[in-house]
């Protein structure tokens, strides 16, 4: 009976999922073929699901969310800390790279650091939770803007070009954005460079949507980096892919979490 009130669950929990991707709502046989129910099946999934009210049927029959799923919404903003989800993976990420670990999110054209884990070493980074930076300034600035659209790239770099930085050297312009862009995606991470003495790769989180939702920094001295680039950019990005699926209730892949 439990196995059976468990696949129950997960059907009905695939068709909200299935509804919510859908712009224009879903019939129930497109329902049925994504998630793999027979109709009849998913018909009866669909109406448990408008009697609990997170579901409704449109005057073409189509299938779509209401409003009680903002709900869930409220709860997830209430309760959902990323700083404490993150922090473990962040702090095993710092004792194998030896090197400060940041984790970065995005307000509007703007990058804000919010957590900071530092190495017990001579040499560590100046505190950096709570700079702000314009999206493109930073390596965790560009990892989160290189995930967004093309159309919303061009339209924030527009509007943070007057925005003062401290290394004007390292600006975006819209020649440079796209060669910038396809080469990140090509490593995985964004390796940012500028004139002073410390070296940064990043890499962004992604939530459920494919959006950039934060955003993993490594900092740290160039003489102790220069020659560990691919390598920290390649451990930047596997703790930004499981902190991604940590946010989104997955368990990451990574048997270290």
């Amino acid at each position: 009976m439990e196995g059976s009130s468990h696949r129950t669950l997960a059907r009905g929990i695939a068709i909200l999922e299935t509804v919510a991707e859908a712009p224009d709502g879903s019939t129930i046989s497109e329902l049925a073929a994504i998630t793999g129910n027979d109709k009849s099946t998913t018909s009866r999934l669909v109406s448990s699901l408008c009697d609990f009210g997170y579901l409704t049927r449109l005057p073409d029959r189509r299938v779509v969310l209401t409003g009680r799923v903002l709900r869930l919404t409220r709860g997830f903003q209430a309760q959902f800390d990323l700083q404490k989800v993150s922090r473990p993976v962040l702090t095993e990420l710092r004792d194998r790279v030896g090197e400060s670990v940041i984790l970065t999110i995005r307000e509007g054209n703007f990058s804000v650091s919010i957590d900071q884990i530092d190495p017990e070493r001579n040499f560590r980074m100046v505190p950096h939770v709570g700079n702000t930076a314009p999206l493109d300034a930073t390596a965790a600035g560009r990892a989160m803007l290189f995930a967004l659209p093309a159309p919303e790239q061009q339209r924030i770099l527009a509007a943070i070009q007057d925005e003062p930085v401290e290394h004007p050297e390292v600006r975006l312009t819209p020649r440079t954005l796209q060669a910038e862009a396809d080469k990140a995606r090509r490593r995985g991470f964004v390796w940012i460079q500028r004139s002073d003495d410390v070296e940064r790769v990043a890499s962004v989180v992604l939530d459920t949507l494919g959006a950039p939702l934060a955003a993993v920094s490594i900092y740290g001295p160039r003489y102790r980096m220069r020659d560990r680039i691919d390598e920290l950019g390649r451990e930047c990005k596997q703790v930004a892919d499981a902190i991604g699926m940590l946010a989104r209730g997955q368990r990451a892949r990574d048997s270290r979490w």
